[in-house]
C-alpha cells in the first residue's frame, strides 16, 4: 500500500475515532445537564437517624422538587431532582444554591443573582421537605411566625357587592363606632418640610412636590382626592377603598387600567372598612386583595389571619409594567426580605422589557430609582423581628375592649400599643420594664440615622448630577455609580416609609440603614475617584 493510501486510511480511522469521542462527550454532557444538582456529604457519612425527605415548591417555570437528607440540626444532603428552570439563568441557581445552603447549613443565604424566583423555589421546596418530615425549618433560619387563625380567601367573580360600614352599624355598633374613631387621627404633617432632602431624592416623582404623613383610615378617600400628585388610572385606588378591591375582584386586571375619576364617580363610597378584612362576612378574617395571596404563595397558612388582614395594605407594592396590576415583589415568606425584594426589582427577566424595574428616573443623574411604599408586613415578618412569633398586628393595634353594657369586642380604632396602658401593664411589662421609653429611644436613634444618611444620599445625588452635567463621563463610566446610588436609596427608603420608625423590627431597620450608608459611601468614593475631586 502506497503512502497516500495509508495516510487516507489513517485519516479515516482518526475521523471515525474523533466522531465516536465527540458522541461520547455529547452523551456525557447531556447526562451531566440532566443529572440532579446535588450537594452534601457522601452517603457513607450520613448518620442512621437522618431522614430522607421530599419537598416541592413553585419556581419560575414550574415546580421544583428536592430531596433532603436531614436531622433536626443538620442538612446532610440536598438534591434538586426535578426542575424546568431557564438554562443559563434559573439553572445556575439549581446548580449553585444547594451547595451554598449545605455549606452554611442555613436557608438564610442570598439568592443567586438574576435568578431570584428560582432561588426562592429551591429554598421553599427545602422548607416543604423539612416540614413533611416534622423538622422545624426555623432550625435552619427559615421564618417562624405565629399562626393562631388561618384566613379565608376572597371568592372572585362571584357577583357580590360591598356591604358598607354604615350598613353594619346597627348589628355591630361597638365595632362601627370604634372604626369611626379613626377620624380623631386627623393631623397631616408635610414631610417635604420635615425632610428637606426628599425633593432631591424623589425628583421628579409626585412625592417630590406633595408628600403628607398618614392619618386615620377614616380619611382614606379624602386623602387620595386632595393630594396634588396626579392620578390617571384606577390602580391608584388600590388599598384606599373596598369598593375598588371588589371591582378588581369582579372584573379582573382590566379594573386597574380604568379611568381614576370614572371609578371614583361610579363606585367609591367608603375608605378602608368592613369588607376590606371580612369580605361580607363579619367576624371572619378574609384576604380580599388577591395580590397578597399571590405574594405569600404556599406560605398563606403559615401567616396569621390578622397579619394578612393588615398586610393587605401595609406592604411594599408596585404596579406591574404594561398590565398596571398591583403586585408585590415576593412570592413567599423567604422572599420578603429587603435583599430579595431588591434582587427581584434588579432582575430584568422579571419584567416584559427585560430591564430592571423603575418607578422614575432622576433627570439630573440618570439614576433609575425604586420608590418603596410602606413595607410594614415585610418588616414585621422579616428576620430580626422580636415579636413575629408571639404577637399579631391585631394584638398590638386592635385591643380588646368592653362596652358600657358589658359586651366584649375588638376595638377597630387602630391605636399604637404605646397608647394602650392595659396592654403595656398586662402583657408588655412581662419583658419590658419601660416599653414607652425603650420604643422612643429606638425611634430616636433610627430617626437620627435616617436624617444623616438621607443627607448623604442628597450629597451623592448632587455630586452625580454635577458629573453628568459636565459631559466629561460616558454612561459606561457612570453605570456602576448609578447602580450603587439606586440600591443605596432603596435600602434607605425601605426604612423611611415604614410607619413604625424602626419599632417593628430594629434589627432589620438598622441592617437596611447600614446597607444604605455603605453603598452611598462606596458610590461617593467611586465618583470622587472618577472626577478627581476630593
Amino acid at each position: 500500500m502506497d503512502k497516500k493510501k495509508k495516510r487516507e486510511k489513517w485519516l479515516d480511522r482518526f475521523g471515525a475515532g474523533c466522531g465516536i469521542l465527540l458522541l461520547i462527550v455529547a452523551i456525557l454532557c447531556i447526562s451531566a445537564a440532566n443529572a440532579p444538582a446535588r450537594a452534601g456529604v457522601p452517603d457513607k457519612e450520613v448518620p442512621a437517624e437522618a431522614q430522607t425527605l421530599t419537598g416541592t415548591a413553585a419556581g419560575r417555570n414550574g415546580d421544583i422538587t428536592v430531596t433532603v437528607v436531614a436531622t433536626e440540626d443538620k442538612l446532610w444532603q440536598i438534591k434538586v431532582t426535578e426542575q424546568s428552570e431557564t438554562e443559563g439563568i434559573g439553572s445556575v441557581a439549581v446548580k449553585e444554591l444547594p451547595a451554598t445552603i449545605f455549606q452554611n447549613n442555613s436557608l438564610k443565604v442570598d439568592a443567586v443573582s438574576g435568578a431570584t424566583l428560582s432561588s426562592d423555589g429551591i429554598r421553599n421546596a427545602i422548607v416543604n421537605a423539612l416540614e413533611n418530615g416534622g423538622i422545624d425549618p426555623a432550625n435552619f433560619g427559615a421564618a417562624k411566625v405565629l399562626v393562631e387563625v388561618v384566613a379565608e380567601q376572597v371568592q372572585t367573580h362571584s357577583g357580590v357587592t360591598v356591604i358598607h360600614a354604615a350598613d353594619w352599624a346597627e348589628q355591630f355598633p361597638n365595632e362601627y363606632n370604634s372604626w369611626n374613631m379613626t377620624s380623631e387621627e386627623s393631623e397631616v404633617e408635610d414631610y417635604l418640610e420635615i425632610y428637606p432632602m426628599l425633593s432631591t431624592l424623589y425628583e421628579p416623582y409626585g412625592f417630590s412636590f406633595c408628600y403628607g404623613s398618614a392619618r386615620g383610615h377614616y380619611y382614606d378617600v379624602d386623602d387620595i382626592l386632595e393630594t396634588t400628585r396626579p392620578h390617571k388610572l384606577a390602580q391608584c385606588w388600590t388599598c384606599k377603598t373596598p369598593d375598588f378591591t371588589n371591582l378588581a375582584n369582579e372584573l379582573g386586571p382590566e379594573a386597574y387600567l380604568m379611568d381614576f375619576e370614572e371609578v371614583h364617580q361610579k363606585y367609591i363610597t367608603d375608605g378602608i372598612s368592613c369588607y376590606s378584612c371580612h369580605a361580607n362576612n363579619p367576624g371572619v378574617l378574609t384576604v380580599t386583595h388577591t395580590y397578597l395571596i399571590d405574594a405569600v404563595g404556599e406560605d398563606f397558612e403559615k401567616i396569621d389571619a390578622a397579619d394578612l388582614a393588615c398586610g393587605q395594605c401595609h406592604n411594599e407594592y408596585f404596579f406591574f409594567p404594561e398590565t398596571g396590576v398591583t403586585t408585590l415583589p415576593h412570592t413567599s415568606l423567604a422572599s420578603m426580605s429587603p435583599d430579595a425584594i431588591l434582587a427581584y426589582y434588579n432582575d430584568g427577566s422579571n419584567f416584559p422589557s427585560g430591564e430592571p424595574f423603575t418607578d422614575y428616573t432622576n433627570p439630573r443623574t440618570g439614576v433609575k430609582q425604586i420608590k418603596v411604599q410602606h413595607p410594614e408586613l415585610e418588616t414585621f415578618l422579616g428576620e430580626g423581628s422580636q415579636h413575629r412569633n408571639t404577637y399579631t398586628c391585631a394584638d398590638c393595634h386592635m385591643p380588646a375592649a368592653v362596652a358600657e353594657d358589658g359586651t366584649a369586642y375588638s376595638s377597630h380604632h387602630l391605636i399604637s400599643p404605646l397608647d394602650n396602658p392595659d396592654l403595656i401593664e398586662n402583657e408588655c411589662s412581662k419583658c419590658h420594664a419601660d416599653l414607652i421609653s425603650e420604643v422612643h429611644e429606638t425611634q430616636r436613634k433610627i430617626e437620627n440615622r435616617t436624617y444623616s444618611i438621607g443627607y448623604e444620599l442628597e450629597h451623592l445625588t448632587e455630586l452625580l448630577a454635577d458629573a453628568v452635567e459636565s459631559g466629561k463621563f460616558s454612561d459606561k463610566k457612570l453605570e456602576n455609580i448609578r447602580s450603587l446610588a439606586r440600591d443605596a436609596q432603596f435600602y434607605w427608603d425601605f426604612v423611611f416609609v415604614e410607619n413604625a420608625e424602626g419599632a417593628h423590627n430594629p434589627a432589620l431597620t438598622n441592617y437596611c440603614l447600614d446597607k444604605a450608608e455603605e453603598l452611598c459611601n462606596q458610590a461617593i468614593n467611586e465618583l470622587k475617584a472618577l472626577t478627581g475631586k476630593a
